[in-house]
């Protein structure tokens, strides 16, 4: 999949198909799931579309100088085509607007790929939480960005 990709607002209409996309081990979510989150206060969703497909997105919250990324996500055909990249700016720079200065987020131990994307724009790790997925039981690393001044 090639681009030309853009970043838009998660919407109503792309709640099942990114749920179909789940199910194929995208990010497990189910549409009742994704649509939860375009209802959470201080939450803000993402989604990266090509050629009229949404192909990848990001849900996070927000409250007051931190934020957490909930869930990013990319569906299979799209992978390794800069998607989850071109999310993870979009939404740093989204939050780095809003004056935020932490980002957490957290990741199954075995996703080195995702481990290694968040590592290279400046999150670490700062934490383990012991069997925290369930299916199947992994343990889960906890990540931090910090800045000064903003989270860009």
């Amino acid at each position: 999949m090639t681009g030309p990709f853009s970043v838009r607002p998660l919407a109503v209409a792309d709640l099942a198909e990114l749920a179909s996309a789940s199910a194929e081990a995208l990010a497990d979510w189910s549409a009742e799931q994704l649509a939860r989150e375009l209802e959470r206060a201080n939450g803000w969703q993402f989604v990266v579309e090509a050629r009229g497909r949404a192909v990848g997105f990001v849900c996070g919250q927000s409250v007051v100088d931190e934020a957490e990324i909930l869930q990013l996500g990319v569906v299979k055909g799209a992978r390794r085509h800069g998607v989850a990249s071109l999310l993870l700016e979009y939404c740093l720079g989204f939050l780095a607007a809003r004056g935020i200065n932490r980002c957490f987020l957290e990741l199954r131990r075995a996703n080195r790929a995702a481990e290694h994307l968040y590592l290279k724009y400046g999150f670490r790790r700062v934490g383990l939480r012991k069997n925290y997925y369930a299916t199947p039981v992994e343990d889960a690393i906890i990540m931090e960005k910090v800045t000064e001044g903003n989270i860009s």
